[in-house]
């Protein structure tokens, strides 16, 4: 977690769902500096694919994929 200055250890040690539901809500009203300059400077973080299940099945309606 670059943000919080960890080591992975320490994240294994101490991170959970919800630490990790909260730290998400904290960050939403109140982002880390580095985010802040960057959304400054203009930069857009790249689009992820969906995780929607649903839209991925819509994507291959006779259940496979062509070639």
């Amino acid at each position: 977690m670059i943000e919080l200055r960890w080591t992975r250890n320490e994240v294994l040690d101490q991170v959970d769902m919800p630490f990790l539901a909260e730290l998400r809500r904290a960050w939403t009203d109140c982002p880390p500096p580095r985010r802040l300059l960057a959304a400054s400077l203009g930069y857009q973080p790249p689009s992820r694919p969906s995780r929607n299940y649903h839209e991925l099945l819509a994507m291959f309606p006779n259940g496979t994929i062509n070639k």
